[in-house]
């Protein structure tokens, strides 16, 4: 059940960095027995999607892929794999966690890998220069040097040349 409690955060928190909005996730506990409950739940996420209107999922595509490379890796799934015992036990240092401050660091975490996924997949489709990335993924001009930086360092991206001043990558 925790797990599966830290998921649902997780994705509730991915849906708002995405721009989507976790007030799109909807998630109720209804059992064979409790016909009208499900009922009740069913229009009122119907009422809720309707007033929210369609979402346009093409306008999200970039997010979405971004948002699929950040939960499938193995950073992230290793710290959420890892909280409970690092909760109860300590770290190897044998410095206790609370639960809040552990979860500070998995929203960090999942936040940095996101955009440096974003980026990477914005290098992907053509936009070399930091402004351009910028532009496509909305993040400021210092995040995204920031994170070309990291991701360099990581051998995801090259810096290639200068072009009129500005230094332009590629995604490896």
């Amino acid at each position: 059940m925790f797990m599966l409690k830290k998921k649902i955060r997780l994705t509730a928190k991915l849906l708002d960095l995405i721009g989507i909005g976790k007030d799109r996730l909807h998630l109720a506990w209804v059992s064979s027995a409790e016909a009208q409950r499900f009922a009740q739940i069913a229009t009122e996420v119907i009422g809720s999607i309707k007033d929210k209107g369609k979402l346009d999922a093409r306008a999200f595509e970039l997010e979405l892929e971004a948002a699929l490379m950040t939960v499938s890796a193995e950073t992230l799934r290793w710290l959420v794999s890892k909280e409970l015992k690092i909760i109860a036990k300590g770290d190897v240092y044998g410095r206790k966690w609370d639960a809040a401050s552990y979860e500070s660091i998995i929203d960090s975490v999942l936040e940095r890998e996101y955009h440096k996924n974003l980026i990477y997949l914005s290098i992907q489709r053509g936009n070399e220069s930091v402004r351009k990335i910028s532009a496509q993924t909305g993040l400021e001009l210092k995040k995204v040097s920031y994170l070309l930086a990291d991701l360099e360092k990581t051998n995801r991206v090259a810096f290639n040349a200068m072009e009129d001043h500005k230094p332009v990558f590629s995604a490896l």
